[in-house]
């Protein structure tokens, strides 16, 4: 059990932004060979045991839960004097208008508190007053115009010894869910178990670029720690390359413009800076004014710790590239939440997540950050039903249509893990969300434009709109109609693994119903197209894929195929944060192979020195968006050919796709375990080799049509092709 207090400064002010300094020595007679520690604050902590970086936290929660990060601190500590150093970020309450602050993916309360309790056997140390505390002397916030906000920006860092006087309790922990509440009232303060393991940290090199460039072999996401001699001012440019982001060109070509986000500091002496917010960076540029110069640097990456398959090879060294680059670009946007990008807004958004989900879930059998996303988004919900459309966040944004994408959400994880208890939990807010669609629809039976952002992709032909499709002066929502039709019928595949067969009628008598809204109004003949909007006037890629994806087109026999066929040649396209559905569709009705236009794209970047996925394939602002990284997907579900059908009725359908390769290998990870898939083409022989569990039923489908079900764990089999 957690118990120790709650401890602050005894002049902290409540409600402001500021970083404050706790420390506490302490002496062992021996190292201990384990040491459990528990450590929470109120906002953010970093902490150190003997100089170095333990621990940062912590893990972010939503307004309703608070957690509490433990780990095993031995590996820091040592025989005789310690000390245990902890930065303590404030910052101003959520409702706190005269003092905003931009971090938006914290939650917060104004207060600024630390608990800490370490057991090293012998000796436990616990936050009380005998601890000292000071105000950082040497940090003010900068806030970067233009920048989607995200982190603390350090201005004018300057050394200085703090004014240590001793700590004052505030309260003791609070733990509810290993005591109940006293009276049932509940301590705003409480803190649960963080639901994720602690993210790793490792050092990764930076050369030195000349100019005062730093260049790093891909882009990362950190801490930076830089250690100057001499006096003067600096400044330190953090950027994910050069060059605007507008600019398609090599993102290591020097000709272009460079510039990004800073720190600023005064050099005195030997000075040590480390910023106490992560940094996004591949390329950090140093200026230095005086005789300042920089004598050490370490850049520490952190993340989630995501264990990526070893073994794979899809038959070339493009896809092999592409691979490389989506999966470090899922990595980078993995932290303590899914994030849609790490330079930028670092937040996370329903429809990223729901996407990174299903690639985190090809490369390991660890769905914990997936569990808790889902959590997240479900507490955000409102009493009329709609959800967040990004967070935890402590700025309210709505994005209606991103509520589909938890239902999403929910439904994958179930076709991947078999976990109904999580269906039936998640079926309530559901329920919230549709029934707020439900009062959307007009007597047309299609959705009506909202007061919120409806947007649905960066398509360059909307940019005018950002993101929202065109419609004219229709204010209907044809293609987010599309979208209900297809996430009411998703719902109504959980409420039945609920057990709410009921429900399940209902959600689908629902679908019939706009889908007929959508068939009489929106279907048009000539164009042998699916309109975006009732006057016929504009078309996209996007709604023919939920027109196919919902089964929508399926109504007249070859329909689907025609449409996807008629909307290749449209002006508004579907951009990577696409990809996933549009390849979706296109492998529905038969069409897989022009996905390769969109491959193409995609297998492009790396000759343009692009280490992860950009945002958007035109004009991107973020060079990492992990709703990019589709190869990941693609490559195992489609190239490898392994797919989960139920993970509870531990089934599984194997179906390699061979065209232009001779050969491909690799592990995909599935609803019944792990999958090791390898085969080749050698004079019209296909060879697959496959090694799985035993429990799960396998159906494979070889190139020359055979399908073949076996329970055998090592599978060997053969077709001419």
């Amino acid at each position: 059990m957690f118990q120790s207090l709650w401890i602050t400064h005894p002049d902290a002010v409540y409600s402001d932004n500021r970083i404050y300094l706790f420390r506490k020595a302490f002496r062992l007679e021996s190292s201990p060979s384990s040491a459990p520690l528990n450590i929470s604050a109120e906002a953010r902590y970093k902490l150190f045991i003997n100089g170095r970086r333990a621990a940062c936290g912590p893990c972010r929660s939503s307004g309703e839960e608070k957690y509490y990060d433990t780990f095993d601190a031995a590996p820091y500590l040592r025989e005789g004097d310690n000390e245990v150093f902890c930065e303590v970020l404030q910052l101003a309450d959520n409702a706190d208008m005269t003092k905003p602050c931009a971090v938006y993916g914290v939650r917060r309360s104004g207060n600024m508190l630390l608990a800490l309790e370490l057991d090293c056997g012998e000796t436990v140390v616990r936050t009380d007053d005998s601890w000292e505390t000071a105000p950082s002397p040497r940090t003010s916030f900068a806030r970067h115009t233009g920048f989607a906000s995200a982190a603390v920006f350090e201005e004018e860092a300057k050394n200085g010894e703090p004014d240590w006087v001793g700590a004052k309790v505030a309260a003791r922990v609070d733990s509810p869910r290993e005591k109940p509440y006293p009276w049932g009232i509940v301590n705003p303060m409480f803190v649960i178990p963080r639901p994720i393991p602690m993210l790793y940290q490792k050092d990764v090199p930076f050369a030195d670029g000349g100019d005062g460039f730093l260049i790093a072999d891909e882009l990362t996401f950190g801490y930076p720690r830089f250690t100057f001699e001499g006096h003067g001012s600096v400044r330190i440019t953090y950027a994910e390359s050069f060059g605007s982001g507008g600019e398609k060109k090599d993102r290591l070509d020097r000709s272009l413009s460079f510039g990004g986000v800073y720190d600023t500091l005064e050099a005195d002496g030997t000075t040590e800076f480390e910023p106490f917010w992560p940094r996004c960076a591949r390329i950090i540029r140093i200026e230095a004014e005086g005789d300042a110069r920089l004598t050490s640097f370490v850049f520490t990456e952190t993340g989630y710790p995501l264990e990526l398959p070893r073994d794979c090879d899809f038959g070339a060294e493009a896809d092999n590239r592409l691979w490389k680059i989506s999966a470090a670009t899922l990595m980078r946007c993995m932290q303590e939440t899914y994030e849609d990008c790490p330079y930028y807004e670092q937040l996370q958004y329903a429809m990223d997540t729901s996407l990174q989900m299903l690639f985190n879930y090809q490369l390991t059998g660890d769905d914990a950050l997936a569990r808790k996303a889902i959590r997240d988004f479900r507490l955000s919900q409102r009493a009329d039903g709609l959800l967040s459309s990004r967070y935890p966040t402590v700025e309210a944004q709505y994005i209606p249509s991103f509520s589909f994408y938890y239902i999403f959400m929910v439904s994958e994880h179930y076709k991947r893990f078999g976990d109904r208890a999580l269906v039936r939990e998640n079926l309530r807010a559901v329920d919230g969300v549709l029934e707020w669609f439900s009062g959307c629809l007009d007597e047309t039976g299609l959705l009506r434009r909202t007061m919120y952002w409806d947007f649905v992709d960066w398509a360059i032909t909307w940019g005018r709109s950002a993101g929202e499709p065109e419609t004219g002066d229709d204010c209907h929502k044809a293609i987010v109609s599309a979208m209900y039709v297809w996430i009411l019928r998703l719902a109504a595949e959980l409420a039945e693994a609920g057990g709410r067969t009921s429900a399940a009628l209902e959600y689908r008598n629902r679908a019939d119903r706009t889908a007929d809204a959508v068939e009489a109004l929106c279907w048009d003949e000539e164009r042998g197209l699916y309109a975006d909007e009732t006057k016929h006037r504009y078309f996209s890629q996007q709604m023919q894929v939920w027109c196919v994806l919902s089964g929508l087109a399926d109504r007249v026999e070859g329909r689907a195929r025609r449409i996807m066929e008629n909307a290749l040649g449209l002006d508004t396209k579907c951009t990577f944060a696409y990809a996933y559905f549009w390849f979706r569709a296109l492998e529905r009705v038969g069409l897989y192979a022009e996905s390769e236009t969109m491959m193409n794209r995609l297998r492009a970047l790396p000759e343009l020195n692009c280490t992860t996925i950009p945002e958007t394939p035109d004009a991107p602002r973020s060079e990492c968006h992990a709703w990019g990284a589709v190869a990941i997907y693609e490559f195992a579900a489609v190239v490898l050919g392994v797919r989960t059908v139920s993970a509870a009725d531990k089934s599984l359908r194997i179906a390699p796709r061979i065209e232009g390769r001779t050969h491909a290998s690799g592990t995909v990870f599935t609803g019944c375990g792990p999958v090791w898939v390898s085969w080749t083409v050698k004079r019209s022989v296909f060879t697959l080799t496959l090694k799985s569990s035993g429990e799960a039923r396998k159906e494979i489908v070889l190139p020359d049509g055979r399908v073949i079900v076996t329970h055998a764990s090592e599978t060997t089999l053969t077709a001419e092709v």
